[in-house]
Parts: structure tokens; C-alpha cells; sequence
């Protein structure tokens, strides 16, 4: 079941999105372009690639402290039915643990609202799903995560058979890619849209050594690298762009005294490119760079911090066993 209508207007409004934020974004002095737009089909799909790869630790550890750590979320909601919300759902492949765990807890009447702005991964991954557990009664919303999260309320609250206790995840480091002050606004307002009782699970990946940070996100196979340097062929698709890609490379490293992962794409060469339907043309120097992404890493201070400028608390960490990685629960104040 769906909660998205008009599909085509949907498709519209992101894609007139994505073509001025690509205006605006290589229209600046010190070009970036938002990281939310890796995720056309294409892009979704090289990112699946990537949680497989052995240098991206995240995926299979965050796998891991769910698989370990399942007994103590159902004791967490032990008198409690919910439903479970997923923000940027992807896959679903690890919210499959937890969903297939709740769903016994609750004799099979679990509502579970994806909500991801690939349409396309949210078709695939909803039928796939369903297949795999069709007692899970699916309602996938293709939209922006706040826009997702109101129809998720709307839609419950005009109900009588839907739980009102709302556990909702935020997988995958996703969190890490705002700015901390960004990240804070963004908890803070989804606080405000959730109920006192509900819950939100978010991955946090922790500060470690740089060598291991670095070669998460420079695969030996260049998964990454495709992953990257696709959000330009999605220009050349989607907007008449005329980007050679062999004039452009992947490049990640970490910035130690801001705590992050930085993700450019360089332009190999002195070069102007058009894109047709911004009627624009970008100039770029040899060397310059496209920042396409951040990606902080955490310490359990910084969470904790975090939290509570949010008006939220953390109630339990979930970590593995290198301390590598937190699974964080975080309830209303």
C-alpha cells in the first residue's frame, strides 16, 4: 500500500529541485552539490554495491549490533505495540531483522512506513519485502523525509487499528552527512512531529583511526568512485548535461580536525561544460573540486551533546564490540 499520490507531480517537484539546486550548487565560488541527490536508481544501486565491499565496515557492523542487541529493543517495547518508521529505507535489508522480530512480538500486525526519495529503490525493495515477509503491512511513502514523517502521522492518527507508538530509524551513518549544526535542526524538527512515547534508533559511525575511515570510502573495486562521479551523469541524463566523466575523479579523505570524511570530484583538466536545461555553462579550473559530501564521525560525547540540544536524550547505546560504531535510541525529552 501507498501513501504517495500524484506520482508524476512528485517526480516533477524533485526534479525541478535537483536542477536548481545543481544551478546554485555550480554556480559558486567553492562548488558542491547535495549528497541527497546520489540517490537515483542508478546511484541507489551502487550504493548497495558498497555496503558488500570489505572496507565499508559500516553496513555489516551496524548488521551486527542490531542482530546482537534484538532482545534488548523488544524488552524496550515489551508492553508496547508500534509501528516502525524508516527514514532513507534503501534496501531494507537490515530493518528486515527488526521487522522480522516485532512482527512476532506482535502476532503479525506490524505497519512499517518506508520512506525514501528513490522512488524506483522503494518500488524494488517494498515488493521484495513483501515477499519475504508478507505479513508486514507495507505503506511506502516516496518523498522528503519531513513530508514523509507528516503523512505517516496523518495517516495513523486517521486510523483506529494502527498503533500510535512509533519507533523510527534512521540507519546507515545517515545523520553524519548534515552539518552538526544541521543535524541539529533536522532532530530538533523531528522531535516536534513525533509523540513523546515514540522512539528513534540512528546510526552514529565513531571516530577511529584515519586509515580504516579512509579506505571505507576508497574501495579497491571504485565502487565509491562510480557511486560519486554518477550524481554527474544523472546531470547529463536528467539535464542535458555534458560532463565527460574521464575529465573528472573520485577523491575522500578525512579532515582530522573537523571529525569528518570529505567526498570531492576533481576536475582533471581546465574545462567548460553545459548543461542544456539550465541554459548554463560551469567553468572549471584543473584541480578544482565538486564537494558532493560530508561525513562526520561521532564520539559518544558528541551524541550524547547532540541529543540533548535536541530535546531528546539518549536512553541506550548499541555498539560493537571494537567500539567502531553506535546504534543510538533516543527518546523525547
Amino acid at each position: 500500500m501507498s501513501l504517495t499520490h500524484n506520482k508524476n507531480n512528485k517526480r516533477f517537484i524533485l526534479t525541478e529541485d535537483f536542477a536548481q539546486e545543481v544551478k546554485k550548487g555550480l554556480g559558486r565560488e567553492n562548488k558542491k552539490l547535495d549528497p541527497k541527490f546520489f540517490y537515483d536508481k542508478r546511484g541507489s544501486e551502487l550504493f548497495e554495491q558498497i555496503c558488500v565491499q570489505p572496507e565499508y565496515y559500516l553496513t555489516l557492523t551496524e548488521y551486527k549490533i542490531i542482530i546482537e542487541n534484538i532482545d534488548s529493543l523488544l524488552k524496550y517495547y515489551y508492553n508496547k505495540d508500534i509501528c516502525i518508521v524508516e527514514l532513507g529505507s534503501g534496501s531494507s535489508k537490515k530493518t528486515k531483522i527488526l521487522l522480522n522480530y516485532f512482527l512476532k512480538k506482535q502476532d503479525g500486525n506490524l505497519h512499517y512506513f518506508p520512506i525514501d526519495i528513490s522512488q524506483e529503490m522503494l518500488y524494488q525493495s517494498t515488493l521484495k519485502l513483501q515477499n519475504d515477509l508478507p505479513k508486514i503491512i507495507n505503506h511506502p511513502i516516496a518523498s522528503e523525509y519531513f513530508d514523509g514523517i507528516e503523512t505517516v502521522t496523518k495517516f495513523i492518527s486517521s486510523q483506529q487499528n494502527i498503533p500510535n507508538n512509533k519507533l523510527i530509524l534512521f540507519l546507515g551513518s545517515s545523520l553524519g552527512n548534515f552539518e552538526p549544526e544541521d543535524a541539529i535542526i533536522f532532530l530538533r524538527n523531528l522531535r516536534e512531529k513525533i509523540n513523546k512515547e515514540d522512539a528513534l534508533l540512528v546510526g552514529f559511525d565513531l571516530q577511529k583511526k584515519k586509515y580504516i575511515l579512509e579506505a571505507a570510502y576508497n574501495d579497491g573495486e571504485g565502487f565509491t568512485a562510480k557511486f560519486n562521479l554518477n550524481i554527474l551523469e544523472r546531470i547529463n541524463k536528467e539535464l542535458d548535461g555534458e560532463f565527460d566523466l574521464e575529465n573528472f575523479r573520485h577523491s575522500a579523505y578525512y579532515n582530522i580536525v573537523k571529525n569528518r570524511i570529505e567526498m570531492h570530484i576533481i576536475s582533471k583538466i581546465k574545462q567548460s561544460v553545459k548543461v542544456g536545461k539550465l541554459n548554463q555553462v560551469f567553468d572549471f579550473e584543473k584541480g578544482e573540486t565538486i564537494h558532493t559530501e560530508n561525513s562526520y564521525k561521532y564520539s559518544l560525547k558528541s551524541i550524547e551533546q547532540l541529543a540533548n540540544k535536541s530535546n531528546l536524550r539518549v536512553a541506550k547505546n548499541f555498539l560493537d564490540k571494537n567500539e567502531w560504531y553506535n546504534l543510538a535510541l533516543l527518546t523525547p525529552f
